[in-house]
């Protein structure tokens, strides 16, 4: 089966043998599922221009040589054809089955009753051999180790565009499939897209969908396509999208520009995203949204049920309905179910709940989350200190907590640095990464001066040697246990202290516990290994020092990172683990040293 790269290059000539030149491109029509070959463009010479021939005069493919019927008549192809090498080799496509973002490195071609037609575009390793004219060593490779090394075929009908092709090309069928996907699948393709492409691609996106494209662009990549568009395209999504996001949008932008995108802004709009960005990120103020449905406690069901279908296309959700008094006051809270279920004239004063779950506009987002998970809520009101509605926190924006919280423990446990948005650090270069395997670079360092500090009790004893693998990896273990329980149960800025108690008597009951285990176990396998008792006490007593240890610096230096440096944020578990590590191998070296000694 032949591929673009195969036949660029190829000679063409007349039925008499003439050379008229080598292919150099082939033209295709955009707007078939998988498009004919209409044209080929030639170049008679290094130096000649180019010319267009319609695949109606070509003859046939021979061979390495395309025979033509006529001699080239000087026509040009269309404004709207797609050139294949041109526009879309080395370029980068979105995959519509998958939605991802591939380059391409080849283009596969059928040849079918004297017809051509493009089949899809080849993303595979092969391809690279191909378009180093290695065709054989590809299709062998293919052969014999299809499991390995096969092609990697992008229908054409599943192919659209997204390199730096015209506008009006871009704009061509593929497209119109490309802009009808999800507003989360768009997001997930402009991700990964090259920065200057962002942008571009939002641009063609009509604004209703596009608002909602932007809300769901990760947080770290979100503020960099906002501030490359334009500042009045950029406010016309902001009035769009809800209060909330585009606080979150405008608070990651400069200061300067985010004022003045609040002066673009329709004056309701910008005094409510105003509002917000008064509140920190991460409370609960940060994170609600002011569009919720509220009624007097004096009206009907049946009033109730017309404000509801005035109302629902701009609240966030419509399932919890919030009765107020005439000041604002938060009085109860009534479910849809309930409100259909009622009888229209009823009052929904008589039919709302009073025992409401409601959180502050000042308290933590993590406690938000906690309460929405705990009792089963889609939303949560939020109250100001006078016990007036100012919002509501949706599950949706729980589930962003707790995917962020999640990632932020896991930093903490691990050592890697993470995103705002609870992602990984993706970039190879990013100083974050390279300080902290710098620090395990260090740390090492660190072992090893320790071990030529204590070089003579190595001489005095080298049965000690036997137990450093197990003194690294028992309290390195135990620290992390450690931490991890800290890094669990502490989340709020201020910890009560039975809490502190209880979490100290239960981490330090197993941390002695794990000590004695594995220093009597370590003390039966030196007698084995060694056969020098004093030795083998001597490390086994020092095995249960430094392990008591380990556990106590992996819970008690999270807890005083925190008492220095409140926030959710316990510290960073890698100098923990490091720390604590280094600190329990100089007490095991140096408890050993000192009771070798005495028993000497």
């Amino acid at each position: 089966m032949p591929y673009l790269s195969a036949m660029l290059g190829r000679r063409i000539q007349d039925e008499s043998g003439q050379a008229l030149g080598r292919v150099t491109d082939l033209v295709v029509e955009p707007a078939a599922k998988f498009p004919p070959v209409k044209g080929i463009v030639a170049r008679p010479g290094r130096r000649g221009e180019r010319i267009y021939i319609p695949w109606s005069d070509v003859a046939e493919v021979r061979g390495d040589r395309i025979v033509l019927l006529r001699q080239p008549s000087g026509v040009q192809a269309d404004e709207g054809d797609v050139f294949l090498y041109r526009d879309l080799l080395d370029k980068q496509i979105v995959d519509m089955n998958g939605y991802r973002i591939v380059r391409v490195s080849d283009i596969r071609i059928s040849m079918s009753g004297g017809e051509m037609r493009v089949i899809g575009a080849d993303v595979g390793a092969l391809a690279f051999l191909r378009r180093l004219g290695l065709h054989s060593l590809a299709e062998k490779l293919r052969s014999e180790r299809s499991d390995v090394l096969r092609d990697r075929i992008v229908p054409w009908n599943l192919v659209s565009p997204v390199g730096p092709m015209p506008y009006d090309v871009r704009l061509s069928v593929p497209y119109r499939e490309f802009l009808e996907i999800h507003p989360s699948d768009l997001a997930d393709i402009i991700e990964q897209l090259p920065e200057d492409q962002r942008a571009k691609i939002l641009a063609l996106i009509e604004a209703p969908k596009a608002a909602e494209v932007l809300s769901q662009i990760l947080p770290g990549i979100r503020s960099e396509v906002a501030d490359s568009l334009d500042d009045e395209r950029l406010s016309d999504l902001l009035e769009i999208m809800p209060p909330d996001e585009a606080a979150d949008i405008l608070g990651s932008l400069p200061r300067e520009k985010a004022q003045f995108l609040l002066t673009l802004m329709g004056i309701k709009e910008a005094s409510v995203v105003s509002e917000l960005l008064g509140y920190e990120p991460t409370t609960a103020g940060g994170r609600m949204t002011t569009e919720f449905i509220a009624v007097p406690d004096h009206i009907t069901a049946s009033d109730t049920i017309d404000r509801l279908r005035d109302e629902a296309p701009e609240a966030e959700t419509i399932y919890y309905v919030y009765v107020v008094d005439r000041d604002g006051h938060l009085s109860g809270v009534l479910s849809l179910r309930d409100l259909l279920r009622a009888r229209a004239d009823v009052r929904v004063g008589s039919l709302m709940m009073r025992d409401v779950i409601t959180t502050d506009v000042d308290d933590d987002q993590e406690t938000v989350a906690e309460k929405l998970t705990r009792y089963n809520l889609l939303a949560v009101p939020v109250l100001n200190e006078d016990h007036v509605l100012k919002g509501i926190v949706t599950v949706d924006d729980a589930i962003d907590v707790i995917r962020q919280e999640s990632g932020e423990d896991f930093s903490q446990l691990s050592g890697v640095p993470f995103e705002e948005e609870g992602t990984p650090v993706r970039d190879a270069l990013d100083p974050r990464r390279w300080g902290a395997t710098m620090l395990a670079f260090f740390g090492g360092i660190l072992a090893t001066g320790l071990f030529a500090i204590f070089r003579s009790e190595f001489l005095l004893a080298l049965a000690i040697v036997y137990f450093v693998p197990l003194a690294l990896r028992a309290t390195h273990d135990v620290s992390v246990w450690s931490l991890a329980a800290a890094v669990s149960d502490i989340h709020e800025e201020s910890t009560a202290p039975s809490t502190i108690g209880r979490l100290l008597a239960r981490e330090y009951t197993y941390t002695l516990a794990a000590a004695a285990l594995i220093s009597g176990l370590g003390l039966a396998a030196g007698l084995i290994w060694v056969h020098n008792w004093e030795a083998a006490v001597a490390a086994a007593i020092g095995l249960f020092v430094a392990i008591a240890v380990a556990g106590m610096l992996g819970l008690g230096l999270p807890l005083a990172l925190k008492r220095a440096r409140p926030g959710p944020a316990v510290g960073p578990g890698r100098i923990v683990v490091v720390l604590a590590t280094a600190t329990s191998l100089v007490c095991f070296l140096a408890v050993s040293d000192l009771l070798l000694r005495a028993l000497h």
